[in-house]
């Protein structure tokens, strides 16, 4: 009889929709690797859910991100030179060539010292050219495809997006931190080096953006190619440690706009 009373208890059991057959411990650990999984998916992702939504961005949005930068720039720090009257004029011939550049910031140009070959923009659109870039650099043509380079940047919201992209990357590292410091050093590690592989995307993209831009303004890209030439006299460094960098090497990027 206490048999057949097991029995009867067991079949209520086995047929309770409430009670799982499976294992709970299998159970954790599938969501714990599926909730580890959308992670690393919004990691590798994180570049395309940035563009995403900043290529998105009303220019009213931007522009109200941008003036939130302007804090940045002392105006009565700089000043005009000769040498930025003429980047503004070709800065002006620019412009009109693409609409990403119109009606938002009025790029202006300051020239700051420092002996190395560079240029860059801040996010509010001012462009900044060193001192030793200027006196090396005379030909208008070489100076058209730099500054086209910086407006390139602008107008592809790159710094926007490398803002973005930081924001989900540093979230998603700061859940995986852990008190052990060699795991966090991995994480921060593998975490740079995306951001470097990103920062040197940018690079390439913002050189076909100037490349087509000296097209149209001369019919050839002839101060593109003796610009990354003359860069690649001075470099002194192998070309492998572009990897460790934010730019890719001067022959990469020679190659590309020649292709």
């Amino acid at each position: 009889m206490n048999k057949d009373l097991e029995e009867k208890y067991l079949s209520v059991i086995e047929d309770n929709v409430n009670v799982g057959n499976s294992n709970a411990v299998v159970e954790f650990f599938i969501l714990i690797a599926g909730i580890v999984g959308i992670f690393v998916l919004l990691y590798i992702f994180a570049d395309s859910i940035g563009c995403f939504f900043i290529d998105r961005m009303s220019n009213k949005t931007q522009m109200q991100i941008e003036n939130a930068f302007s804090f940045m720039i002392n105006k009565n720090m700089y000043e005009t030179t000769s040498n930025t009257k003429q980047l503004e004029t070709i800065r002006d011939k620019i412009i009109p060539l693409d609409k990403r550049l119109q009606g938002k910031s009025k790029f202006p140009i300051y020239e700051i010292s420092g002996k190395e070959i560079n240029a860059f923009v801040l996010p509010n659109g001012t462009i900044f050219f060193t001192q030793g870039l200027l006196k090396e650099v005379k030909d208008e043509e070489i100076l058209t495809f730099v500054l086209a380079h910086e407006l390139g940047h602008y107008a592809h919201r790159d710094h926007l997006k490398s803002i973005s992209r930081q924001i989900i990357i540093g979230f998603i590292t700061s859940i995986f931190m852990s008190q052990n410091n060699n795991i966090n050093l991995t994480i921060e590690s593998i975490a740079d080096l995306n951001g470097l592989s990103y920062s040197r995307k940018q690079e390439l993209e913002a050189d076909l953006f100037a490349n087509k831009i000296v097209y149209k303004l001369y019919g050839n890209n002839d101060g593109a190619v003796e610009f990354f030439q003359m860069l690649k006299e001075k470099e002194k460094f192998p070309e492998f440690l572009q990897y460790f960098s934010t730019h890719p090497s001067t022959q990469k990027r020679l190659d590309a706009i020649k292709n």
